[in-house]
This record gives structure tokens, C-alpha cells and sequence, in this order.
């Protein structure tokens, strides 16, 4: 009998994974941006104050110097000038997985702000938009996308695995 190396069938090369990664940055930035998707609750974000939706819909909520780029209010999108969602970005990817995020410092500190409840110089701590935590760091669609892709990739390794020892294998999807 013909062992074959079972460690080829988890293998994922930097390249599978920068490739995940880039893919999984766009796709968490649409679940933001686009639908606007509390990565905890898997709901919509808590809605922007009265105030503030009536100043982003008229393109009169940025600070003087600074352009206002959406006038989106519901689902919050988290994007008025566009600064700190696009400074969240793929940054590496190697043959244990990718990382992403924001390596702005300012950017980075207004995204914590979001999560925490904590807007400028008011707080409320009812008013979190989670868009990645410990427990739940990426949108459950966003999960199961790349669930999906390392599945698709261990089915590939399994069948390039067990045709060179000679075997025959189909892989069914369900």
C-alpha cells in the first residue's frame, strides 16, 4: 500500500494566500461600505445620529480643508471622506495565512474609534460599528467566502495528492 504524504493536502503556498487575502480586504471593505455590516451581530451598523445623517446628505459634515466623497447615510457606510476605509489594506501574506488592515496611525485610531462608541469628542457606547473584533474578525459572509476558498484549495491538494500516487478522484462539491 501507498501512503500518501497527507501534509501536501494542508499545504497552501504565500501565493494562495495573498491572493485570499487581497480578495478578502475587498470583500470585508463591501460588507462595511456597501452594506453596511456589524461584523458581531452580523446586522446592519447602528444608524448615524438625526444631526449627522442631515449634515453627510448634504455634503456638509467634513471639517473645513477636507472633501466629503459620500453622502450615503443608510446603511451607515463609514465612508465620508473615504480616508480611513481606504487605508484598510492588504499589508502581507505568507504560507500561514495574510494580514490585513489599517497601518495608519490616524486612520487606525478613528477606525477604533467606530468600534468603541467613541466619535471626535462624544461618546456613545450604544453607537459601536464593529467592523472586525477578536470573536468574530471578519463579516459572516466574508467567513464563509474564505471558508469556501480553503476548502477549494484542500479539495485541489487532495486531488493533485492522490492522482500522482496513481488514484482516481473525484471531488464532489455539496
Amino acid at each position: 500500500m501507498i501512503v500518501p504524504d497527507f501534509k501536501k493536502i494542508v499545504k497552501f503556498d504565500s501565493e494562495f494566500f495573498k491572493k485570499l487575502g487581497k480578495r478578502t480586504v475587498a470583500q470585508h471593505r463591501s460588507a462595511v461600505q456597501k452594506d453596511g455590516i456589524n461584523a458581531r451581530t452580523n446586522n446592519t451598523f447602528v444608524q448615524y445620529t438625526d444631526d449627522y445623517k442631515r449634515r453627510k446628505s448634504q455634503g456638509k459634515a467634513v471639517k473645513k480643508g477636507q472633501s466629503q466623497i459620500s453622502t450615503k447615510v443608510s446603511p451607515p457606510d463609514l465612508t465620508l471622506t473615504g480616508q480611513m476605509m481606504g487605508s484598510f489594506k492588504f499589508i502581507k501574506a505568507s504560507e500561514l495565512g495574510f494580514i490585513y488592515g489599517i497601518t495608519d496611525p490616524r486612520q487606525a485610531q478613528k477606525l477604533t474609534g467606530n468600534q468603541t462608541g467613541h466619535y471626535g469628542g462624544n461618546t456613545n457606547t450604544r453607537k459601536k460599528r464593529i467592523v472586525s473584533d477578536e470573536e468574530n474578525p471578519l463579516p459572516i459572509k466574508v467567513k464563509d467566502k474564505v471558508g469556501a476558498a480553503i476548502a477549494e484549495k484542500i479539495a485541489q491538494n487532495f486531488k493533485d495528492v492522490f492522482t500522482r500516487k496513481g488514484y482516481v478522484v473525484n471531488i464532489i462539491r455539496m
